[in-house]
């Protein structure tokens, strides 16, 4: 287990494993780069406690963010469903042995289906604000303590999927204007670091015969 020394960031933690000298963490950090952290030894009790609390997951969408919560839960050994409509999609995956629904997430039937009874995590990645927003109420209805996460395109949409029972929202506007300012940020810094400061202009003084 990595733990994180910096002052300047909140103390986290993250599993690992050591192998050939190195320790390879199960999940991105968010760490910035040069942060020196202290490494200890976990139990195996903390990994499996910290793996049953979190499943069975549903992730509903299996885009690009789909896949990466998907692997994250395989480095760690928790169960999860994926609920997809691309038919493509569904049977490339059922083939890798996942367990994968076909269906609109945003109907009760599909969330039953993919047992939103039992689930303790419910990743809406789907790029559908109207859809997210249904499966957002019908699934805090169907499984009140169920932890939701959600994707939007914009923040206002936003507010109505935490209105309506999301825990957590992502949204997509406010991710991109983050990394303009940040792009802008870094371009406008580098260029007043290597602009010279402007001299003084010296008076010229005449003696006075």
């Amino acid at each position: 287990m990595s733990r994180s020394t910096s002052r300047d960031a909140k103390e986290t933690e993250y599993f690992g494993t050591y192998s050939d000298g190195l320790v390879k963490l199960d999940g991105r950090a968010s760490w910035p780069e040069g942060t020196r952290v202290v490494v200890r030894a976990g139990q195996e009790q903390e990994q499996q406690r910290a793996d049953e609390e979190l499943g069975p997951v549903i992730i509903a969408g299996f885009g690009l963010a789909g896949r990466w919560i998907a692997d994250i839960f395989d480095r760690h050994g928790v169960d999860y469903v994926i609920v997809e409509q691309n038919p493509r999609t569904v049977e490339t995956q059922r083939g890798l042995g996942r367990r994968t629904v076909q269906g609109d997430i945003a109907e009760e039937a599909t969330l039953r289906q993919a047992g939103i009874e039992k689930a303790s995590i419910l990743a809406l990645t789907i790029p559908d604000d109207q859809a997210v927003l249904r499966a957002t109420e019908a699934a805090r209805r169907l499984r009140p303590g169920i932890y939701i996460v959600a994707r939007t395109t914009y923040s206002s949409t936003g507010m109505q999927a935490s209105q309506l029972g999301a825990d957590d929202v992502i949204k997509a506007d406010q991710m991109v204007a983050r990394q303009f300012y940040e792009m802008m940020l870094r371009k406008v810094g580098g260029v007043n670091t290597r602009a010279q400061p402007n001299k003084p202009k010296r008076e010229s003084t005449k003696q006075k015969d």
